[in-house]
């Protein structure tokens, strides 16, 4: 079985590709037989031929190995991603659709404006919904207040049953914010994250937002202006879905159409132009920019790498004057 730790190894520092010994030196990957360490090094060399072949082909993104290099997709997807949209209940929370904006600023980016927590990393736990939920709720409660808070992930993983969601077997982000209509929402100091499943231990943690702050989610109109429309106001709860192509990505403004399920929800924190939409992502700074990714917006035929093949949502919270 494979064992490596949440990583901390900045991705610009890393080598598009390695060999496998230097590869996990990089990333501190330990195998427990040399049946699966010979088994990890085949399927490390066919994602390192993957990576070559892409680039080579002169793509507006780059590839390059990470700490998901020895994973096979499969694996991948299972250990590292988490939305499951059949676990989404009726919409009794949603609170409207947004009208969009025609006259669109041409560029935003949250996370130079003190709004944004640094990139977090959800191991190998299906867990990107809460982080998905957690972020964007940490960004709208601080463009409101003017406080950033860190909150806990962990505290949805553990106590959000009753909406469905399943900790690390994965959730449904949208719904996971109606959790936060009766619950305080507890800080990551007091409620540390595991990346594994856990009791409920919320009611002793230190509230970071108060119960009832949140009440409910919008849906987000499914387009490049709706959504650069609810973008320009506060950072986005959106799913995408995750291939060999996004499990490898280095750099650049990743244009892909896509096929299949989406699996996994992340957060668009800017834009640029009609160029991309800029994403926050849960895997940690080893991946991508910074952990960030750079996805093209939809080219008209709802497609963009899936970006909005689900409404996107964000939390609305009372009392406070940032509306969509």
């Amino acid at each position: 079985m494979m064992k490596a730790a949440l990583f901390t190894v900045a991705s610009a520092d890393v080598p598009l590709v390695m060999d496998f010994a230097t590869w996990q030196r990089t990333f501190g990957m330990t195998y427990n037989s040399d049946d699966e360490l010979q088994m990890r090094r085949e399927v490390y060399a066919a994602t390192v031929a993957f990576i070559e072949t892409e680039n080579a082909k002169g793509h507006d993104y780059v590839l390059g190995v990470n700490q998901f290099s020895a994973l096979t997709e499969d694996e991948f997807v299972e250990q590292y991603t988490g939305v499951d949209p059949s676990l989404r209940l009726a919409d009794d929370a949603n609170l409207g659709d947004q009208q969009v904006d025609e006259e669109l600023a041409d560029a935003v980016d949250w996370t130079t404006q003190g709004v944004v927590n640094p990139v977090k990393n959800q191991g190998s736990c299906g867990s990107c919904w809460a982080f998905s939920t957690v972020g964007t709720l940490e960004s709208a409660y601080a463009i409101a207040t003017g406080n950033l808070p860190n909150l806990a992930e962990q505290q949805l993983v553990d106590c959000d049953k009753a909406t469905g969601n399943q900790g690390c077997s994965g959730g449904w982000p949208y719904e996971a914010l109606t959790h936060y209509e009766n619950h305080g929402a507890c800080t990551e100091g007091s409620y540390t994250y595991t990346a594994t499943d856990g009791s409920c231990k919320e009611s002793s943690c230190t509230v970071g937002i108060p119960a009832g702050t949140v009440t409910g989610y919008q849906y987000i109109d499914s387009t490049n202006d709706g959504l650069k429309t609810a973008v320009a106001k506060q950072p986005v709860s959106v799913c995408v879905k995750a291939d060999s192509t996004f499990q490898s990505y280095r750099s650049g403004v990743l244009s892909k159409s896509c096929s299949g399920q989406i699996n996994h929800a992340v957060i668009a924190v800017g834009y640029s132009g009609t160029d991309y939409f800029k994403i926050r992502n849960s895997w940690g700074s080893s991946w991508g920019e910074g952990g960030y990714i750079r996805l093209a917006q939809n080219d008209g035929s709802r497609g963009s790498f899936c970006l909005l093949d689900v409404n996107p949502v964000v939390p609305k919270l009372s009392g406070s004057s940032v509306e969509v």
